[in-house]
């Protein structure tokens, strides 16, 4: 039974579900629980666990089973011993009933066996498992979706924690508590004076304890000890326990010696895998909101974008951005980041009065005043309307192209670099496939000087100045062509030589050398006041 439970990482189906399907007319002959059905697979080997995987419904006609009670023993032991959840006998041709000796192994073992009539062929068992699977699996979806959008409504609503809680509860079925260890209070695993390790810190003393109805008031001292191991700095993270009749899942959140506590959370039955990325969602959301500072918490909203922005998407976080950005289903959307500042001149509208259709808003780290948000993508034409209207709320924006979740982090980036030269330019700049990478990665200024210090006497303004720039911009345009560069110039090639020489003697450098050609390229095109 143990070896039949393993196969918990997998959607499955009840055996009775299949059993009970009118259309099979499957018989049970041996009822040993009600295992979970990963798949239907068809095998006559004498031994086909070499090629199981674990929860299987195994079918058979018994064309090689073994016909000795040891050699049925056998069988039953190596077929259990892979995990097998059930065994479905084709009765006829081989056999014209199931045979008594694999009934008794079976019943020895703990193995469910179901008689499958002869007007039902295996790959209509297949077919209904496959079937029953997909509709449980899109069943699935559509709860981890529900429970993501309430998710994500919970952590920017009042009271954070205790909304996030009770939508945890909810979708498992169960009750959930947050245990909350204040800063620079001791570590429940610390001794204390006794010699005795101090019992973890669940109440009141706990700076604080969030439930939900149905989650025990006092936890018993095995719960205790769990906890006790839990928050301490370099203890486990997570762990599983029994409490009464329901099974308790145990998770650190924060990090000692910040506020940090642990979350648990019950119900009767194990937790299957959409219970699983729930749980994973809500205790990423929860460590984020112990993380932050308690006498000035932030809003939920910069919470998610420093997860978002700053450390990476984590996996658990992308069902989340539909909810907070307008962007649909959220799973396949493309989304855009945008930075922006007050503009110099007037007032300009709080960050939360703008016409931002995002909750994923940060108006605090980085310069004062500095905005960024994350934003579903509603093409150019839509982002340039709110761009100027975002100008005439008194902010300067710079916008990043579309990007898909994955990409959010150098989304941020280009955005951030985007953002001096739409200050610089007095007006909002959007990333445009075109959009010289160069021009985004430098402030205006910057470039400006740096290219004036590569041009040299190159730069000054006077009409030999002037010419030299002309004749090394066409002849760096036309690879060093000495014939081209003359005819876009109007000019002798001997004079372009010399020209050329001149510049290699004035500057110092040498024109075969590609580097050297690429600096003052850059340096010719970056420069404004240049021609």
């Amino acid at each position: 039974m143990a070896d039949r439970a393993r196969r918990t990482d997998v959607h499955t189906v009840p055996l009775s579900v299949v059993t009970g399907r009118r259309d099979l007319a499957l018989a049970t002959v041996v009822e040993a629980g009600d295992p979970g059905i990963a798949w239907a697979v068809v095998s006559e080997l004498t031994d086909p666990s070499a090629y199981l995987r674990g929860g299987e419904l195994l079918l058979t006609a018994g064309v090689n089973l073994p016909r000795t009670a040891a050699g049925l023993r056998a069988y039953v032991d190596a077929v259990v011993g892979a995990g097998v959840s059930a065994v479905g006998f084709g009765v006829t041709p081989v056999h014209d009933t199931v045979p008594a000796g694999l009934v008794e192994q079976c019943h020895a073992r703990g193995l469910p066996l179901v008689a499958v009539p002869r007007p039902t062929p295996f790959a209509a068992v297949s077919q209904a498992v496959g079937a029953e699977l997909e509709e449980r699996r899109l069943r699935d979806l559509r709860r981890l979706g529900e429970a993501h959008q309430a998710l994500a409504l919970a952590v920017t609503a009042d009271a954070p924690v205790d909304r996030v809680l009770r939508v945890l509860a909810e979708a498992l079925g169960g009750w959930a508590l947050l245990a909350r260890v204040p800063p620079g209070a001791p570590d429940a695993g610390t001794p204390a004076s006794s010699g005795e390790a101090a019992p973890a810190r669940t109440g009141a003393a706990a700076g604080g304890r969030h439930a939900t109805p149905g989650a025990p008031r006092d936890l018993d001292p095995d719960l205790h000890g769990l906890v006790a191991r839990l928050t301490l700095p370099h203890g486990p993270r997570s762990a599983k326990a029994r409490y009464g009749a329901d099974e308790v899942f145990l998770h650190t959140v924060g990090s000692p010696p910040d506020d940090h506590g642990v979350v648990l959370v019950g119900r009767p039955d194990p937790l299957g895998i959409t219970d699983r990325a729930v749980l994973r969602t809500a205790t990423a959301l929860l460590d984020l909101l112990a993380r932050t500072d308690r006498a000035a918490p932030p809003a939920p909203g910069r919470l998610l974008t420093a997860l978002l922005l700053d450390g990476g998407v984590a996996e658990e976080a992308l069902p989340l951005l539909a909810g907070l950005t307008g962007g649909g289903d959220g799973h396949a959307g493309a989304y855009r980041v945008l930075h922006a500042l007050p503009a110099d001149r007037g007032r300009h509208t709080a960050p939360a009065g703008l016409p931002l259709d995002t909750r994923v808003l940060d108006a605090a780290p980085g310069p004062p005043g500095l905005l960024r948000a994350v934003l579903a993508d509603r093409g150019d034409a839509a982002h340039r309307e709110g761009l100027d209207l975002l100008l005439l709320h008194g902010w300067i924006g710079a916008l990043s192209g579309p990007v898909s979740p994955e990409e959010l982090s150098s989304a941020d980036r280009a955005a951030a670099s985007l953002l001096p030269r739409a200050r610089a330019a007095g007006g909002p700049l959007l990333w445009e496939e075109d959009t010289d990478p160069f021009e985004a990665l430098l402030d205006p200024l910057g470039a400006d000087a740096l290219a004036r210090g590569v041009l040299g006497p190159l730069a000054e303004d006077t009409a030999p100045a002037g010419l030299l720039r002309a004749t090394l911009r066409a002849w760096l345009t036309r690879h060093g062509n000495w014939d081209r560069a003359a005819a876009d110039l109007g000019a002798h090639r001997n004079s372009v030589r010399y020209r050329i020489g001149r510049i290699e003697r004035d500057l110092g450098v040498d024109l075969a050398d590609a580097e050297q050609r690429m600096r003052l390229w850059f340096a010719l095109t970056r420069w404004r006041s240049g021609p």
